[in-house]
């Protein structure tokens, strides 16, 4: 493997020093060095030189993903449902009102109304693994672009994620995405996913 394909490699399993690069804020020499002894290569120089290079693409590359996915936000729909509650099961339960996630063999999840609790504990009392209440859903609805753009989810959970808000669940198939989020944090979330969406 050639030098420049052994930093773009480092580089890739790594988001934020991917990032950082993006922006240009790196000290080019000392994360040269630093590749240099984890990868045990003879040169910084040439290490140096390929990060370079490979900054210059990921940020014309991250300038044009960054665009296309605004692009989409903003022909957007922004929707709260409230009252919410995830349940998780090592069984299936049929309920109406719901989304339904296979995570594996061994456990379900579902995004149910806080109303049907009280069922739903009756229905899976051997089954039950963790019920968390209080929850709210951010829906967004885009084009049909978003299937074939990368980074819309990406994008939307950093977003939460920088503002310290926890996602505890999502979903995303076709032109909907689905971000649970803690109730109280729900109107948090709703003025910061607003802000690029529609």
């Amino acid at each position: 493997m050639t030098v420049a394909a052994e930093v773009r490699e480092f580089v890739n399993h790594r988001p934020y020093v991917a990032e950082a690069l993006e922006y240009n804020i790196v000290n080019m020499g000392r994360l040269a060095r630093l590749i240099q002894r984890e990868l045990n290569l003879p040169s910084a120089i040439a290490i140096k030189a390929a990060l370079r290079r490979h900054s210059v693409h990921m940020r014309n590359s991250r300038s044009f993903r960054e665009e296309a996915v605004l692009s989409l936000l903003r022909l957007s729909k922004l929707m709260v449902i409230d009252n919410l509650s995830i349940v998780m099961t090592h069984k299936e339960f049929e309920i109406v009102n719901k989304i339904k996630m296979k995570l594996s063999d061994l456990n379900y999840v579902y995004v149910v109304e806080k109303g049907s609790l009280k069922k739903i504990q009756e229905l899976t009392k051997s089954s039950l693994r963790l019920i968390h209440e209080e929850c709210a859903a951010l829906v967004v609805t885009s084009p049909e672009q978003s299937e074939t753009t990368p980074g819309v989810v990406w994008y939307l959970l950093s977003l939460l994620s920088t503002q310290n808000v926890y996602s505890l669940a999502f979903a995303s198939c076709y032109t909907e995405t689905t971000i649970v989020v803690e109730r109280s944090d729900a109107i948090e979330s709703y003025a910061i996913l607003s802000k690029v969406i529609g």
